[in-house]
C-alpha cells in the first residue's frame, strides 16, 4: 500500500514538472528605468506571482505600470483627458514616484496573456518608455 502511495506522488509530482507547475510559476524580472526606455533582463515568465525589481537609473522621477493588452508597446491610445498620457486600461498594478537611484519591488500574480510595462508621466511614454511582456 505504501509503495502505491509513492508511486502516485512520484508520478503526480512529474507531471507537475511537465506541465510548468511545480516551481517555475512566475519568478523575478529586473526592470532598469532609464529617461527614454525601459529595459528588462527577461522578456517573458510563466503565469504566477512575478516581482518586478525595479531600478530607476534615469535623471528624473519615473514610475511603472504593468497593462494587460493585446495592443503593441508602441500602439497604447491616447488618454484625450490627461495630455502627454496614454490611456491605463488593463492596468494591473504599478508603482509610483520611483526616485533617482532608487530601487522598488511590485509583485503580482499575472495571468497568461500579452503586457506592456509603461511609465506614463507626462511625455514619459512619447520617448520610449514601454516595453512587451509577455506571460506564459
Amino acid at each position: 500500500m505504501l509503495k502505491g502511495l509513492a508511486t502516485i506522488a512520484v508520478t503526480a509530482l512529474l507531471l507537475l514538472a511537465a506541465c510548468g507547475g511545480a516551481g517555475t510559476a512566475g519568478g523575478s524580472v529586473a526592470v532598469k528605468l532609464t529617461d527614454n526606455g525601459i529595459g528588462l533582463d527577461r522578456t517573458s515568465v510563466t503565469s504566477g506571482k512575478v516581482t518586478f525589481n525595479i531600478t530607476n537609473a534615469g535623471t528624473v522621477v519615473h514610475e511603472l505600470a504593468v497593462l494587460k493588452t493585446d495592443l503593441p508597446a508602441d500602439k497604447l491610445p491616447a488618454n484625450p483627458d490627461k495630455p502627454g498620457k496614454v490611456k491605463e486600461d488593463g492596468n494591473v498594478g504599478e508603482v509610483e514616484d520611483i526616485a533617482l537611484k532608487a530601487t522598488k519591488d511590485l509583485s503580482l500574480d499575472l495571468k497568461p496573456g500579452q503586457y506592456v510595462l509603461i511609465c506614463n508621466l507626462v511625455g514619459h511614454y512619447g520617448t520610449g518608455m514601454r516595453v512587451a511582456f509577455t506571460v506564459k
